[in-house]
């Protein structure tokens, strides 16, 4: 009866040991019944996967993380370059590399802890930090770290650990940290009072007293020496040449949460093909709650207007809508709520909102049964074996080379569809979608003084500062009005003019804070664009101007790789796209106003009249009088 209860890793059979049933790729991405009792426990490891550049690499690790049942994983010299924020198959990977793709940090979240990410600081291709909120209180901070092999120099060692402390400096004193990674040190078997246990793996070398000298610097204790193990559950690296073990691998904590640390050790029989094996640690949190997520931002099927049948039932729900309001509002903030209430109600009604599609895996049964198949002579110590795993681990990489391929000639040929059918939104959102760059560059920003911040409310005084300063005109400008044309500077907004501005409003855009995009705009009827028309032709002569028009969404976009200045970054700000009918009138109006106070000899940002229609005119000037010279 005992041996039923034996689990089975590789080609041994061990108690306690790590093998579970492998389900499909799609089966891994769902979320399963989660026991109320297990709730605050975490289940996080760390691993050096020797590159993700390998086809299928990552999926492997996916299925190994739901297989081994973790939540979190931190991965060293992933060696992918830039850096990167995305989700794969309900997992959230986030990752910070070079130009180069060298050595590289990565750190993958579930569905659940994905979501709870708060900060990122992406330092660089050594070192990252991420910010999960636990719950209105409490947050948890993850370093990983992929610190330099012993080829490198003393002071480049130290150059890193310099790093590690600045990067320390940005977490709140009392705040839970996990320090993970890769630290290519060995701190050995001895037990050092309040940093090791005396159950780590070999002999401690130099790299692994400077370990544990940051450790009392830190107040850290490294977990996986303090549980009684065996030594294929301490080892973490096995050199190829001469198949020795060392303990390279390291998961520390603050020494106060020492309570907290249940369970640390290896699982040799976890398989991505690398000579590292995977570390995990079983870590108990207070307090967990769940956190309210961010309302979506909704996103019509505005493909849906392009049937006639489908635009008229749109223009009568919103005929309906505003019929349907008893009271006119006398406020101009009430009147435009009513009216932006009746295009989204209307559009919800009868339009409906896309859904997102999760991308199609390309990694099918039949190679994740060959991965399995692999995995079974991961730890072989005979030969024939390990001609096995060898013979396993080229077949995997051929399949997975093959199925790609196959994905990537279907995916092909349907942007080629959309290509020559000429829907080029289509094909641009196919190939965005699944080639698209993942950059990101955290949300840090460095204040005056170059100093990294990483509180919100801090980051977001620093962006309030330096927009005012950018945007700050001191300038005088003088006034254009004159008494000859005075009397139209305050002339009555036309229906004409309002027809132009939403004419030549750009439809495909991102929308402000009304969240109505200028497609809705577009499709109304004549009845409701005069509705419209009344709106903002009395906020041009009251000066009342609703919330949603004052208000706009502010978007940074990095210049490039890890951009820590307010100057990096390109700022945008996304307006309501109403609210562009009236800054329209009003631009063409103060443009007319300037044009008549022109000189006829002013080019350049005019209608019209650029600088090179100025050069134009200087070469057709010049010609003439070439002509009449010959003459």
């Amino acid at each position: 009866m005992a041996s039923s209860r034996l689990k089975y890793s590789g080609n041994k059979k061990s108690p306690q040991s790590d093998f579970r049933e492998v389900p499909g790729l799609d089966a891994a991405s769902q979320n399963n019944s989660i026991n109320p009792k297990k709730q605050n426990i975490l289940k996080i490891g760390t691993w050096n996967v020797r590159s993700l550049g390998v086809p299928g690499k990552l999926e492997n690790i996916l299925l190994e993380m739901k297989r081994l049942n973790l939540e979190i994983v931190g991965m060293s010299e992933i060696k992918w370059k830039d850096q990167g924020d995305f989700w794969e198959h309900n997992c959230r990977i986030i990752y910070s590399g070079d130009s180069k793709g060298i050595a590289g940090v990565g750190i993958v979240l579930n569905k659940d802890w994905g979501g709870r990410v708060k900060n990122v600081v992406l330092y660089n291709h050594r070192i990252m930090l991420v910010k999960l909120q636990l719950n209105d209180k409490e947050c948890l901070n993850l370093l990983q770290v992929y610190m330099p092999t012993s080829r490198c120099t003393e002071e480049e060692l130290e150059e890193v650990y310099d790093q590690i402390d600045e990067v320390w400096e940005m977490i709140e004193r009392n705040s839970k940290v996990i320090l993970l990674g890769d630290w290519n040190a060995v701190v050995g078997d001895v037990k050092e009072d309040n940093v090791t246990g005396s159950f780590g793996h070999g002999t401690r070398n130099d790299r692994g007293s400077r370990l544990i000298e940051f450790c009392k610097e830190k107040d850290l204790i490294i977990c996986n020496t303090l549980f009684s193990q065996p030594t294929n559950r301490r080892y973490t690296w096995t050199r190829p040449s001469d198949k020795r073990r060392f303990q390279l691998d390291y998961i520390l904590v603050k020494r106060e949460q020492q309570k907290h640390v249940l369970q640390s050790k290896t699982y040799p029989g976890a398989d991505i093909h690398s000579d590292h094996n995977l570390l995990f640690m079983k870590f108990r949190i207070s307090s967990k709650k769940r956190i309210k997520r961010s309302v979506k931002k909704t996103r019509y099927d505005l493909e849906k207007l392009k049937e006639s049948e489908n635009k008229t039932k749109y223009q009568e729900a919103v005929n309906v809508k505003i019929k349907e309001v008893k009271e006119v509002p006398t406020r101009m903030n009430d009147k435009w709520n009513a009216f932006k209430n009746s295009i989204k109600e209307a559009a919800n009604q009868t339009l409906g909102t896309l859904k997102n599609v999760p991308r199609k895996p390309w990694i099918d049964d039949h190679i994740i049964k060959l991965i399995e198949e692999r995995r079974k002579y991961k730890n072989a110590t005979d030969i024939e074996d390990k001609i096995k795993y060898r013979y396993w681990k080229n077949l995997v990489n051929r399949e997975c080379k093959k199925a790609k391929e196959r994905w990537l000639n279907d995916l092909y040929k349907e942007i080629e569809l959309h290509l020559k059918a000429g829907r080029m939104d289509k094909a641009y959102s196919l190939i965005n979608k699944y080639f698209g760059q993942k950059k990101m560059c955290g949300n840090t920003v460095e204040d005056e003084n170059g100093k990294l911040l990483f509180e919100d409310v801090v980051i977001a005084e620093r962006w309030k500062e330096y927009v005012e300063t950018l945007y700050n005109d001191d300038e005088d400008i003088e006034d254009l009005r004159n008494e000859e044309n005075d009397e139209n500077f305050e002339a009555e907004l036309t229906k004409t003019e309002f027809d132009n501005a939403l004419r030549h409003l750009k439809g495909k855009k991102a929308y402000g804070k009304d969240e109505i995009p200028a497609e809705l705009l577009h499709a109304l009827d004549e009845e409701m664009k005069d509705v419209l028309y009344v709106i903002i032709k009395e906020m041009y002569e009251k000066g009342e101007i609703p919330e949603d028009f004052k208000q706009s969404r502010m978007v940074m976009l990095p210049k490039k790789t890890n951009s820590r200045k307010c100057s990096d970054f390109r700022t945008l700000s996304i307006l309501s796209h109403a609210s562009k009918i009236l800054t329209t009138i009003v631009k063409k109006r103060i443009e007319d106003k300037i044009d008549a106070n022109l000189d006829n000899d002013q080019f350049g940002f005019r209608h019209g009249r650029g600088t090179r229609e100025a050069i134009l005119a200087l070469r057709l000037v010049a010609e003439e009088s070439f002509r009449h010279l010959i003459m």
